[in-house]
């Protein structure tokens, strides 16, 4: 296989892992709601990074197998692939199909890489160029939305400094937000919110929980990814429940540690207050990437940011529960999910060209082919005599 053929596959591969992880997280949630963590929105956030880090790892997971089971230690018949096993699964007599029809099926995906890779056809042509044109097009949209914040900061008047966190105030915005370059961390406030101390506490608590929980680094990795994977609806399922997640996780823990500094009551308003002076101003002004806001609100009715969801936000807040978990619990959560992940990296992956399965549904496919041509010679001889 040429180094371009892997490449792709490993592509594919990821995509589809995506899809597999999104299932997971699903079931993961379903689960976790019935052991009375549905409202454990940092555990759920934690748990989710690592099923995304499993997934961006996989690869890794996938040539290190790969490797032990060329040298021996795991022999070549103790295969985890899914293709091999819907393949046995035909050779058994559970699957009913024409041999030769069954193989186009498994080696599809074989065909679909053959035409993207090659260029050789129309369909890999219009999908490559549509992959490409994708790609081009977000990544000069993310390069312009980090310009325009870049702009806005160099605008913003510095107010006060904790290490290398700067605090910014700015007349250009409405919506306190968090960001960072390569070595500075930036909290930028709206100028109007220094009336309002309740108000500039809440936003500020918010915005360091932000940054504790590394959402910025995340929002960034992800608008970094968003080029690649835009045409995966897996992906934009992932990126929009991870903002959600960060919101109410963040929510949760400032509560939390807040010390009846602030109730659930005030932080909702303050959420509120934010939203309405926002809404007339910022709706067209929005900077997507990277930063991580106090608050924003979509158009779409299902987008990350929706006003449902900010409704979602505000029952939350006011009737969370203080779930608990301690780290042998949290790791008890952690281990199984990991690795039913990377089992699934392991099952996705693309089957070897000379498994067993393989050999012999190829050689049934040969000889219904010769039992085919021996039929049809026998057809025109008869046919002759």
């Amino acid at each position: 296989m040429s180094p371009v053929d892997s490449l792709f596959n490993t592509y594919i591969d990821i995509n589809i892992l995506l899809l597999v992880a999104a299932v997971l997280w699903m079931l993961t949630r379903s689960a976790l709601g019935i052991f009375g963590l549905g409202q454990a929105f940092r555990v759920q956030l934690r748990l989710f990074k690592g099923m995304f880090i499993a997934v961006a790892l996989s690869p890794l997971v996938v040539a290190a197998f790969g490797a032990i089971q060329s040298a021996g230690l795991l022999g070549q018949n103790n295969s985890l692939n899914l293709t091999d096993m819907i393949v046995a699964q035909y050779l058994n007599g559970a699957i009913q199909m024409p041999a030769a029809d069954f193989q186009q099926v498994v080696g599809l995906r074989d065909t679909l890489t053959r035409d993207l890779t090659g260029l050789k056809s129309t369909f890999g042509i219009a999908a490559v160029a549509l992959l490409l044109g994708g790609f081009a097009f977000l990544s000069v949209r993310t390069l312009a939305s980090a310009l325009r914040l870049r702009a806005m900061l160099r605008r913003a008047y510095p107010w006060r400094r904790f290490g290398n966190i700067h605090l910014l105030l700015s007349d250009a915005t409405m919506i306190p937000f968090s960001t960072r370059s390569l070595r500075r961390r930036f909290i930028v406030l709206p100028t109007s919110m220094l009336t309002d101390s309740r108000d500039l506490r809440m936003a500020l608590s918010h915005e360091f929980q932000h940054i504790r929980q590394a959402d910025v680094e995340w929002e960034i990795l992800m608008g970094l990814l968003r080029p690649l994977f835009f045409w995966n609806p897996a992906f934009a399922l992932w990126r929009r429940r991870l903002e959600r997640l960060r919101e109410l996780a963040c929510d949760e823990a400032v509560l939390a540690r807040s010390g009846g500094g602030f109730d659930a009551h005030a932080y909702g308003d303050c959420l509120l207050r934010v939203c309405r002076a926002a809404v007339g101003r910022d709706m067209h002004n929005q900077i997507e990437v990277p930063s991580v806001s106090f608050i924003q609100v979509g158009r779409l009715p299902f987008s990350a940011n929706s006003v449902r969801f900010l409704r979602y936000r505000i029952a939350s807040i006011m009737v969370q529960r203080r779930a608990r978990l301690g780290r042998t619990g949290f790791a008890l959560l952690m281990v199984p999910v990991i690795a039913a992940v990377l089992a699934g990296s392991l099952a996705i992956k693309r089957p070897g060209d000379w498994s067993q399965e393989r050999l012999m549904l190829s050689t049934i496919v040969n000889l219904e082919r010769l039992a085919a041509r021996n039929a049809a010679m026998g057809s025109v001889s008869a046919f002759g005599r």
